[in-house]
Order: C-alpha cells, then sequence, then structure tokens
C-alpha cells in the first residue's frame, strides 16, 4: 500500500518577486526628503534618531517623513496588504525622494 499524497499550500499563498530596475543614487541628501518604513520589529525609533541627525550633520537640509505616516508593512497579510496598496499614493503625497526601510531581524 503506497503511502498518500498531500498538496500544501501556504496560508498567505505564493509570493512573486520580479526585478526592480536600478536607479542613481544621489551625491547628496541636501534638499531631499526621506521616508522612514519600519516592521515594528526591532529599535526603529531609536536607529531612526540616529540616522537622522548624522544624515543632517553630513548633507545639511534633509527632510524625513515618520514610519507612523505608512503603517506596518510586516503584520497581519489584510493589514500588510492594505499598507504596501497605499505606498505608492503615500510616498507621492508627502514628496519623498528616498526611503530607508528598516527590517528588524
Amino acid at each position: 500500500m503506497s503511502e498518500p499524497h498531500y498538496e500544501v499550500l501556504g496560508p498567505l499563498g505564493p509570493r512573486e518577486v520580479g526585478d526592480v530596475a536600478e536607479h542613481e543614487r544621489p551625491s547628496s541628501l541636501a534638499g531631499r526628503r526621506v521616508a522612514y518604513l519600519w516592521d515594528e520589529l526591532f529599535r526603529g525609533p531609536e536607529m531612526f534618531v540616529v540616522i537622522s541627525e548624522v544624515a543632517r550633520e553630513r548633507h545639511g537640509d534633509v527632510g524625513f517623513v515618520g514610519w507612523e505616516e505608512f503603517g506596518n508593512f510586516h503584520a497581519s497579510a489584510a493589514e500588510e496588504r492594505r499598507v504596501l496598496e497605499a505606498l505608492p499614493e503615500l510616498l507621492r503625497a508627502h514628496r519623498v525622494d528616498l526611503v530607508v526601510a528598516a527590517v528588524g531581524a
């Protein structure tokens, strides 16, 4: 008698990752607006303070948009989907030039 065969599907379904076009990095952050994205797992607010201070010391006029404006992109599947779907429009609305995505491990 043969063993039964079961097909398994993860609860979130398969993820698809495609290529992302590489963009030229700016030579300076001066006059730029930087958004912080955070998954609420590891010391993001502490790190954002340090990153902001160093960026301002090195580049002067740098603006920042806090992670609270965007939501937790590592939450329940429904919340993650909502945050990621809203992200492009929120980045445009806040006139964001660059993003620091902080992911705790």
